[in-house]
């Protein structure tokens, strides 16, 4: 079995149909210890592919005042990469108690936050970006992303109160599957 292959099935216990929030925290809490080890670069590309989103939008005279709210933080990868090019105000939201552990250990974030990032709508300034980097299949694999995610997305655009800036599908994303980068700027 490869790593790509092991890393693969383990993200895809997270992910089974029918888990709650609680056991897809818990999932997440026994994955911890080896998360960094087997989500690297060219196995995993989410955070780089994050971080070259965020880069493209925010000119590096802001950086250092931006205030970045990295949702599903996991053990920081995407922070670290953020506060090495001139981010400063980072904030974090991760449930899983051990991912949260290794998270703040990293010291990068200002604010942790473990709360489960459910339907509630987050409050982001008007001209705030919302960035969405995510596995392509899991907009109809993972149940409570399925017909659910985007529509509600569409109908946010819909209504008028987000502006489609980016929906791009991006090879290599995870194990060798597409991903998405979608960006939004808050009306």
């Amino acid at each position: 079995m490869t790593d790509k292959t092991l890393t693969y099935q383990m993200n895809q216990m997270c992910f089974q149909p029918g888990l709650k929030p609680k056991q897809v925290i818990s999932c997440y809490d026994s994955w911890s210890a080896s998360y960094d080890e087997m989500m690297v670069d060219g196995t995993y590309n989410g955070p780089k592919m994050a971080l070259e989103e965020v880069l493209d939008h925010v000119p590096v005279h802001l950086r250092s005042t931006c205030r970045v709210l990295d949702v599903a933080a996991g053990t920081g990868q995407l922070g670290t990469m953020l506060a090495s090019t001139g981010f400063r105000l980072l904030d974090a939201v991760e449930p899983s108690l051990g991912m949260l552990r290794i998270l703040r250990e990293k010291n990068v974030y200002n604010t942790l936050y473990d709360v489960y990032m459910g339907n509630d709508d987050t409050m982001i300034p008007s001209g705030g970006l919302v960035i969405i980097v995510m596995r392509k299949e899991n907009l109809v694999t993972v149940e409570a992303y399925r017909d659910k995610l985007q529509p509600h997305m569409d109908a946010l655009v819909e209504r008028g109160f987000w502006k489609r800036v980016t929906h791009k599908v991006v090879p290599y994303y995870f194990c060798d599957k597409d991903g998405l980068v979608l960006t939004y700027k808050v009306l």
